[in-house]
Parts: C-alpha cells; sequence; structure tokens
C-alpha cells in the first residue's frame, strides 16, 4: 500500500448513517481512519461490515475511539491517542459528521434542548476542530505539497431555513459561518476546508426524530398544553415514510473531496427537486417564499 494512502483521517459519527459509510469508504480508499462515536459496540459492527467487502482490507486501518463531541474535557486525551498512532504524527483530514436533528417548532422546543443541538452540532465541532488546527498547520505553512482537509457534514438546511427544524437549521447556518472565516483564514496554506451539503438521506436519523416528536407531544400533553403544529408534526415527521438517498452517496463524495488536489469549496448532494430548490431560492421573493412554505405547515 502507498504511503499517500496511509494518512490518518478523523471521523466523528462514524458508528451510523453518513458517519459510517464515510469511515467504510476511507478504509476501502486505503486511509488509515479513526471512527469516533459515543458507542464503541456500534463502532466495533464496521469490521465485519470492512470484511464482507473487501479481500485486500487490512483491519489495521479502521481504528475505534469511543468519543462524545459534547466533552470537550475529553479532546486532549483522544488526539494525543489518535496522534499516538498515526503516520508522522500527523493528521491530513478530519470529517466533522457527527450531529442530529432537534425538531419540533421555537415555541414548543425547551431552551435546553436549542443549546444542546448547538453544543453538538456547533461548538463541540468548532472546539474540536480548533484542537486539530494547530496540527494540521505542520507542514502546511508553506502552502506546498496536497494539504489537509476539513470537511464539514452541514446540510441544505443550512442553506435554506426551514420550519418545524429551526434550531437545527440555525446550528448549520453557523456551521457555514464559521466555514466561510475558515476558508479566508487558512488561505495561505494548504489547508483545504469543504462543506457537504445533504438534503434527505436514507439514514436512521428519521426515526430518532419520529421519537422526539412523539416525546414532546406527550410532555406537552402532561403540562395541558396543545401544539398548534401536531398535525404538520404527524405530517412530516411521526408517519411520513421518509425516501432519500442512501448514505453511501455522501460517503463517495467525502472521499472524493479529500482526495482531490483540488476540492470544491462546496458540494450540495439531494435529489433533482431539492437541487432545484437549493439554485432557485436566490430568486424567489423572500415574502412569497415564506408563504408557500408555511402553506404546508399551516393548512393541513
Amino acid at each position: 500500500m502507498k504511503d499517500k494512502q496511509r494518512k490518518a483521517i478523523i471521523v466523528t459519527g462514524a458508528s451510523s448513517g453518513i458517519g459510517r459509510a464515510t469511515a467504510i469508504k476511507l478504509v476501502q480508499s486505503g486511509y488509515l481512519v479513526f471512527g469516533l462515536a459515543r458507542r464503541y459496540d456500534k463502532l466495533s459492527e464496521i469490521f465485519p461490515i470492512l470484511d464482507s467487502l473487501s479481500t485486500d482490507y487490512n483491519e489495521e486501518l479502521f481504528i475505534p475511539i469511543q468519543f462524545d463531541i459534547a466533552k470537550s474535557e475529553t479532546f486532549e486525551k483522544t488526539i494525543k491517542d489518535i496522534t499516538s498512532k498515526a503516520k508522522d504524527n500527523a493528521i491530513y483530514g478530519l470529517v466533522n459528521n457527527a450531529g442530529y436533528v432537534e425538531p419540533g417548532a421555537l415555541e414548543d422546543i425547551t431552551m435546553n434542548t436549542l443549546r444542546n443541538q448547538f453544543e453538538i452540532n456547533f461548538f463541540g465541532l468548532v472546539g474540536f476542530t480548533k484542537e486539530i488546527l494547530p496540527i494540521m498547520m505542520k507542514g502546511n505553512r508553506a502552502g506546498k505539497g496536497l494539504g489537509a482537509r476539513i470537511v464539514n457534514i452541514s446540510s441544505l438546511a443550512g442553506l435554506v431555513s426551514l420550519p418545524l427544524i429551526g434550531s437545527y437549521s440555525a446550528t448549520k447556518h453557523a456551521l457555514e459561518a464559521i466555514s466561510d472565516s475558515l476558508r479566508m483564514e487558512l488561505w495561505n496554506t494548504n489547508i483545504k476546508i469543504i462543506t457537504i451539503n445533504p438534503g434527505v438521506i436514507e439514514t436512521n436519523i428519521y426515526d430518532v426524530l419520529k421519537a422526539k416528536i412523539g416525546c414532546m407531544i406527550r410532555q406537552n400533553k402532561d403540562n395541558n398544553l396543545e401544539s398548534r403544529f401536531i398535525a404538520a408534526y404527524n405530517k412530516y415527521f411521526a408517519k411520513q415514510n421518509y425516501s432519500g438517498l442512501r448514505a453511501n452517496v455522501v460517503a463517495d463524495i467525502v472521499c472524493k473531496a479529500i482526495s482531490s488536489p483540488n476540492p470544491k469549496q462546496r458540494y450540495i448532494i439531494g435529489s433533482t427537486k431539492e437541487k432545484l430548490a437549493i439554485r432557485l431560492r436566490p430568486f424567489i421573493p423572500d415574502k412569497l417564499f415564506y408563504s408557500l412554505v408555511a402553506k404546508q405547515i399551516h393548512r393541513i
């Protein structure tokens, strides 16, 4: 195996969905992948998957590490553990994938759920990236050679805000802003900042959404409150069967971006309808856009 293919890449939220698919794809491409997630048992399930997919797979190329992005006090120890196992103590890639969706209209969610959404989707991500950056900067200050890669898994909701997932949209808009800032701050290096904006992807995130909505509705009933949006929740979260692109589609794009000497700054991934909506949004007057979307949740 070529030396360049043993470059170390960290994938957060690697135990399921996009993170798992990305970790598998990167290992198959020959990278040394450190898969990070809260549940070590779920990370360990990747080994038999890799065994079944490739005869060339070397189990030393995947290293699972139990990790919680919300616990910043563990960052230093985790990174030391990673660099001690990485070739030349170097980290080539970071895929910031850990995150989740907290559904609910603003009037229905609590401030604690909003803060938790930001703690994991934004503050934890930024804090972990800050710890990784000094390591990536070594050898990249002169801007020579193929520099390191930071891939932030954002969302189409980071480009267009949507009702009933306002807190999630807010975290992804914040991620877009910090990614843009980093691009300019790292302009004189070869470290590339890449954002991935998926639309609806077939992962277990929607099973979680249904459970969260059910819990929120029950809590409101216990407090003698009834949300104005119960019908919308039932239509868009609790009862709907979601269909979207497979997580492997996103994983392929992440691997392509990491391996490319000149990756795009942003990759928009979704159905034809989703991509068209993103492209047309700047040309639709705000009042018309808000009216069209609002009708979807108020006239059910």
